[in-house]
């Protein structure tokens, strides 16, 4: 007792030295109920306490302290102490919270009344990161949608894809809208800065999608870019943002030794398959290598490639004049690929101006002018990883580049020549802009029009000059081709919008026409033979052989013509509707099917409005919402319904006689592809958004598929019909927490997490389709089958090898089998191993994907951690099936050192040397590979200057140094190479790896600083 007596005393006795006293008080909201949880910080001490259940707390502070009040969801209050003993406060809640705006087809709405499911990226969660494109920086960040790279190439694209896959020959790409223009489902990204962006919203379910018709039917992705309109100083503010990267190669592919190989060779050489199933090792035929030991063991995957590195430099302007905002970017991005001579450049212009000419009537317009170069890949990857032999070496004794299979003896292509002689270059020229004029005759009453126009332009000069080794050889000389395409795409949209109460009744009520063409135009020519390599493409006429000239030219136009509606109706904002319809038009149908209706219903009931629940202390938000819908895909090629023919040549009588062929019958029935989607979901918020979770779930089918159908030899060709569905059907989970936010340390976390199942419903009565023809030696096979999600991946099941005799008679294989070599399941038990035999090995389409990001403050420092992953999905690794059935002439892995050898290693199912060149040889289940992974996919650490400590203060705002690591680390199953690439870059083809371009691990070091 005493000792507590003599503490307290210490306690007072200290508090009256430095003049603290007790101060307490309740804090409340704007409802007078006390808020539990609110964080009191002393400043500048930075001690606190948080608010008990009833709202109450104590601190102790000196008269010059001043108490910091902070809620989630409210806004931060600051009082000073003086000489009060009791402070009440009553915190308001943070209307951009509450309220926060979300960018909808053709306008915008509060979060609150959304009734459609949209997921929104903030422009802050872009940054800090050394991508090139906005896709790129999307992977985990959105519920519903699954961004998978297709390789690691500068500048490549990622195939994105929102709900599943709907259609096989329509378009599965979402379509971009960029600023209220209607960009296209083949937009190219790179002509956008990263830097630029201010939001973006996904648009998912058929009440948001319906606004945009037969355009929407695979998602839409709206991108809104930033303005000076939020700027409340006077003076413009100019802002820097310049980083540099490097970046390694990880997960490179491990091939055979020199040596390893050797041996390898010198045993599938002397081995001869006999009826008695061992066969024989004859040692009188000829070894490939004399001394193994001694072989050349080349490092092509060293050689080839390099650190690569990032230089980016972003400048900005912004003002608000009250009259006049304005946001003018300039950006150069340099990126040096992890594969010598390869690279990406983009330099890019922006302009965004907004004029308020009177109360009533404003314009502005909205310009990106882009440049990009892209050296590409003169490299083939794959061929290395495949079949460029370690020991071949790089440079003959002479110098010269080797150009033959030691093995084969076939010519063969050197990638260090390639490297240094190939020229393969490829230039865009990209204008993107869209102007508007509005008028308010009356409040609540927007009258809009906008003209909009894309021009780009793309020109593609390569060479292959005469001195590459391989062409050296046949006398070749140099083959020179240049490529151009120029696009135009011109749009009108006029819309008029209506925002009105009755009541507790509030009406917004949106009409519009809308009116776009496309138009593209392509050329190109090339020329074989030149004597030298000195002109190259600049004079095709060089080249001495004007049998080989070839030129060939398109032109397509392609028009739509739209009526559009939207009604959104709100009780007390408690119960809502919304009721959108579209007609669409377009050219590249048949009169009769040019237009189409679509037509969604949306509903929404906000329960937290509700008497029973808005007295709540727990539940801050909670809504349920539904909607069903129909949207369209016109993936039609242009022309397709009317007769097509193809160029051919014959000879007759010794001369060849140039004609045409039917290629196609006219498809004049054509119409949409319509996909319904029902959309059931809820939005669930508890104390005061502390915690926010969002869930959907969706079920969308698409029928008329457009399906190439082959017709009777009689009637010729093939034919584009409506037959077959596919539907998709998938949940959605995103959370948003903010876990602590005490004093000068916040911890913020955002999950989220998706599944989807496709099935294929019917494909016109067809028994599957190839999407990639089933091959020998490693090749996948890629099939829709009825039943079966779209794609699935097809093949012979391997058993392993056969360990004697006996199971090669009971196979039904004696004398084309032998003890040793690959064991196939016969299916059908014919005695065959053939495409017969095929049956479904794996699906590409994972359980569930999805990412977690975690964002930690402190004081002026911020590390945001974010992983991202796919669970369930399976990949087919043609490397990892070709370098274990080895043909002798192929590049070869490790693994093959463990393969079956008479006397050794008799237990083993990796095929013995010389396995592969007998019996059928399929893609088989050796392949398949579990390619669920967790990626570590961005770390990044920053720090924000205290400007004012350092003698700034007036001259810059904001200095923020920072570094960033991207692909840290990796947890999977995957054998080598990255699980995420897919060598066909097709939505319909994805996961199938054959040696693409590498990814790397890239640390970033930056600066950010205004002025």
């Amino acid at each position: 007792m005493l000792k507590h007596k003599l503490l307290s005393a210490l306690v007072l006795l200290a508090s009256v030295a430095y003049g603290q006293q007790s101060v307490s008080g309740i804090v409340q909201d704007g409802d007078d109920f006390p808020l539990t949880g609110v964080y009191v910080t002393v400043e500048p001490a930075g001690t606190g306490t948080a608010t008990g259940l009833d709202g109450e707390y104590e601190v102790m502070a000196s008269p010059g302290d001043t108490l910091v009040f902070s809620f989630i969801g409210f806004s931060t209050q600051r009082v000073p102490v003086g000489n009060q003993t009791k402070i009440d406060v009553t915190l308001l809640e943070n209307a951009q919270l509450i309220d926060e705006v979300v960018v909808v087809g053709y306008g915008v709405t509060k979060k609150r009344d959304l009734v459609s499911s949209v997921a929104q990226i903030k422009g802050d969660a872009l940054e800090n990161q050394p991508v090139s494109r906005l896709d790129q920086a999307l992977q985990g960040r959105a519920t519903g949608v699954s961004v998978t790279s297709n390789d690691g190439t500068p500048g490549s694209g990622t195939t994105i894809r929102i709900r599943g896959t709907n259609s096989v020959n329509g378009n599965n790409n979402p379509l971009f809208v960029i600023d209220g223009f209607i960009a296209g489902s083949d937009f190219d990204l790179n002509t956008l800065n990263v830097n630029d962006i201010a939001s973006i919203e996904v648009l998912k379910d058929a009440t948001a999608l319906a606004i945009y018709g037969t355009r929407g039917a695979s998602g839409v992705v709206l991108v809104t870019t930033k303005t000076g309109a939020n700027l409340s100083t006077e003076r413009p503010v100019v802002s820097i943002n310049q980083y540099y990267t490097v970046q390694n190669v990880i997960n490179q592919v491990e091939l055979l030794t020199g040596e390893d190989y050797a041996n390898y060779v010198n045993e599938a050489a002397q081995f001869v398959p006999g009826p008695d199933g061992f066969g024989v090792i004859d040692p009188s035929l000829p070894l490939i290598f004399d001394d193994p030991a001694s072989a050349p063991s080349t490092d092509w995957l060293g050689i080839i490639t390099q650190p690569g590195q990032i230089v980016n430099t972003d400048l900005s302007i912004r003002g608000n004049t009250g009259k006049t905002n304005y946001y003018v970017s300039m950006n150069r991005f340099d990126q040096e690929g992890v594969i010598k001579s390869s690279g990406f450049q983009r330099y890019a212009l922006r302009t965004n101006l907004d004029f308020k000419i009177s109360d009533k009537l404003t314009t502005g317009i909205r310009v990106n002018l882009s440049r990009t170069n892209r050296e590409n890949n003169k490299v083939n990857y794959s061929q290395i990883v495949n079949s460029v032999l370690p020991t071949r070496e790089v440079y003959t004794a002479d110098g010269e580049y080797t150009a033959i299979n030691p093995v084969s003896a076939s010519v063969q292509r050197n990638p260090v020549a390639d490297q240094e002689l190939r020229v393969d270059n490829r230039y865009d020229n990209d204008l993107l802009a869209n102007t508007y004029l509005q008028l308010e005759p009356i409040t609540g009453l927007l009258l809009k029009t906008s003209f909009g126009a894309e021009i780009s332009s793309y020109k593609r000069n390569f060479y292959l000059p005469g001195a590459l080794p391989e062409r050296l050889i046949d006398g070749a000389g140099g083959y020179a081709s240049i490529n151009t395409v120029q696009s135009n795409d011109l749009l009108n949209e006029n819309t008029a919008t209506y925002t009105f109460d009755v009541g507790n009744h509030g009406f917004n009520v949106l009409g519009g026409f809308s009116l776009q063409r496309n138009e593209s135009e392509g050329f190109s020519a090339n020329a074989e033979r030149f004597p030298n390599d000195v002109v190259q493409f600049n004079n095709l006429s060089f080249g001495s052989d004007p049998s080989t000239y070839q030129l060939s030219s398109g032109y397509s136009r392609r028009t739509f013509v739209s009526y559009f509606a939207r009604l959104n109706y709100s009780f007390s904002s408690k119960y809502l509707i919304s009721l959108t319809g579209r007609r669409d038009g377009s050219s590249v149908f048949e009169d009769g099917n040019k237009y189409a209706f679509f037509p969604s219903v949306g509903v929404a009931w906000n329960v937290h409005s509700e008497p029973f629940l808005s007295e709540s202390n727990v539940i801050s938000r909670l809504k349920i919402r539904g909607s069903f819908g129909e949207v369209g895909e016109q993936g039609v090629p242009i022309y397709n319904s009317i007769a097509r023919f193809n160029n051919v040549n014959a000879y007759f009588n010794e001369t060849l006689v140039n004609g045409v062929l039917i290629g196609s019958l006219p498809s004049r029935n054509l119409t949409w592809e319509t996909t319904q989607q029902l959309d059931l979901g809820f939005e669930l918020g508890l104390w005061q958004d502390r915690i926010f979770i969002e869930a959907d779930y969706y079920r969308k089918t698409t029928e008329d598929l457009l399906l190439n159908r082959d017709l009777p030899g009689t009637a010729g060709g093939s034919q584009l019909q409506n037959v077959g569905s596919i539907r998709n059907e998938g949940v959605e989970f995103a959370l948003r927490s903010f876990n602590i936010s005490s004093g000068d340390f916040t911890w913020e976390t955002q999950l989220t997490v998706s599944a989807n199942r496709n099935e294929v419903l019917d494909l016109g009565g067809d028994e599957f389709i190839n999407l990639r023809q089933p091959t020998n030696q490693g090749g996948a096979g890629v099939r829709l089958i009825p039943g079966q999600p779209a794609p699935v991946f097809v093949g012979a099941i391997y058993l392993g090898t056969y360990k004697d005799q006996e199971a090669i008679v009971a196979d039904g294989f004696e004398g084309r089998a032998f003890v040793g070599g690959p064991r196939y399941l016969d299916q059908d038990g014919n005695g065959v191993i053939n495409d017969l035999d095929y049956v479904v090995i794996g699906n590409p389409q994972p359980d569930f994907y999805g990412g977690i990001r975690n964002t930690f403050n402190y004081q002026d420092f911020s590390l945001d951690i974010f992983f991202q992953g796919s669970y369930g999905n399976d990949g087919y690794n043609g490397v990892a099936q070709t370098g274990l059935f080895g043909r002798g002439d192929q590049t070869l892995l490790p693994g093959v050192v463990n393969r079956w050898q008479e006397g050794i290693n008799e237990t083993s199912d990796i095929p013995r040397a010389g396995a592969s060149t007998s019996l059928f040889n399929p893609n088989n289940t050796l392949g398949i590979e579990d390619a669920s992974f967790l990626r570590l996919k961005t770390v990044s650490l920053s720090y924000d200057l205290p400007v004012g400590n350092i003698g700034l203060d007036g001259v810059v705002r904001d200095l923020k140094l920072y570094v960033t690591g991207n692909n840290l680390f990796l947890i999977t199953n995957w054998s080598f190479g990255d699980p995420e690439v897919s060598n066909y870059g097709s939505g319909l083809e994805q996961g199938v790896a054959a040696g693409e371009y590498p990814y790397s691990r890239s640390f970033t070091f930056g600066l950010n600083a205004s002025f």
